[in-house]
């Protein structure tokens, strides 16, 4: 139980902070918007993850989760993101360390920027829980409200989907909010 008011007020704190950022007033003659340009260089996403189980509840790592994760990408292509990240993430039964490859793909849809990802990767087991290494795969969707030139606040949801040693499989509808910073080039 105090896994869940802890999450919640940390999604309340974070949407209230990122939401009181970006309704002060701006001036007309200056549009902020992130990604200028349709392929941004070099990125670091900061992403908390809220995940709630689905089906199968009552074994280890299957519940909830709770990820704070990092990932530095490129621009790949036109609109395109790669990248490569890791992080902690906290479940019912333990603690464990993603590691994965992250891509995004951005587009404009009338004044709103959004975006789909997929996620893919292994957790890392510190322990020697009969949980062993597992997979997980987490696609979804989301949108990108711009701070400023540099520096934006990402609103997704998706699947997770893990798969462990034993041919199960947990998944979990996940909330993933974030940061995403662009190291633009000087002109």
């Amino acid at each position: 139980m105090k896994m869940k008011k802890f999450t919640f007020i940390l999604l309340l704190l974070l949407l209230a902070i990122s939401l009181s950022s970006y309704s002060q007033a701006k001036n007309d003659s200056i549009t902020v918007q992130s990604f200028k340009t349709s392929k941004p260089g070099l990125i670091n996403i900061t992403d908390i993850n809220v995940g709630i189980g689905l089906y199968k509840i009552n074994v280890d790592y299957s519940k909830q989760k709770l990820s704070f994760t990092s990932i530095f990408g490129i621009g790949i292509a036109r609109n395109f993101t790669g990248g490569i990240g890791s992080g902690f993430t906290i479940y019912n039964g333990g603690a464990l360390v993603p590691l994965f490859a992250d891509f995004r793909y951005f587009t404009n849809i009338r004044k709103t920027r959004v975006f789909v990802f997929a996620d893919g990767g292994v957790f890392l087991n510190s322990t020697n829980k009969p949980s062993g290494t597992m997979i997980f795969a987490n696609p979804g969707a989301g949108m990108v409200l711009p701070l400023t030139d540099n520096l934006s606040v990402s609103f997704g949801a998706g699947l997770f989907t893990q798969f462990r040693h034993d041919y199960e499989h947990d998944s979990f509808i996940i909330i993933k909010n974030g940061m995403i910073y662009t190291f633009n080039k000087k002109n």
